[in-house]
């Protein structure tokens, strides 16, 4: 039978490298953030987004997502305006991106930032949580997305702690070291739960 890994962490905490790693082991990846991307490109969804956050958050023919970000992340109210459009359609795409792995994989990975926001804990077997001390997420954040110490908090601060995250865990990488370590770590917990034997 097969297992899902539900991997998610804080923002900027390194869940990429973690992504990376199963990758490179043969994991198929559900990829939720390149799911939203490609949601954000249907004609649909940015005549839904420019009606309620107007037409300045499209760059050519694209959503620009730090223009769209610099308004959401500051207004809880325009976030979950946000999620009510694009949510539903990138659960029907991750759902169907999960049965159609499950046929032939014996683990599929769902990488999802707000797996947690989104009630994803219900469709994977074990819940993986990439983490770093929230100095390192901040620093990193803003290095990453060239943002301001206020910026940066508006962004960690609009998902659920990662504290909470956690706490709801079947296991935590910590990222704050190389990436040999990390990449240990998950070799480790997949070893101890039999799942590349």
């Amino acid at each position: 039978m097969t297992k899902v890994i539900g991997l998610t962490g804080g923002i900027a905490t390194g869940k990429s490298t973690v992504s990376d790693y199963f990758k490179k082991i043969g994991f198929p990846i559900v990829d939720a953030d390149k799911i939203a991307h490609e949601i954000l490109q249907k004609k649909s969804v940015q005549k839904a987004l420019i009606k309620q956050f107007g037409a300045e958050i499209i760059t050519g023919k694209h959503v620009d997502r730090k223009k769209l970000g610099s308004i959401v992340f500051k207004n809880e109210n325009a976030l979950n305006v946000l999620n009510e459009i694009v949510q539903p359609k990138i659960r029907r795409m991750i759902l169907k991106q999960l049965k159609h792995f499950k046929r032939n994989n014996r683990v599929v990975v769902l990488d999802a930032p707000i797996l947690l926001e989104q009630g994803y804990q219900n469709d994977v077997d074990f819940l993986m949580v990439v983490a770093v001390d929230r100095v390192t997420e901040i620093s990193r954040l803003k290095q990453r997305d060239s943002l301001s110490n206020v910026e940066a908090e508006e962004r960690i601060n609009a998902q659920m702690s990662l504290n909470d995250k956690k706490k709801l865990a079947d296991i935590v990488i910590d990222n704050s070291g190389t990436i040999a370590d990390t990449e240990l770590q998950v070799l480790k917990w997949l070893e101890n739960n039999l799942l590349v034997r």
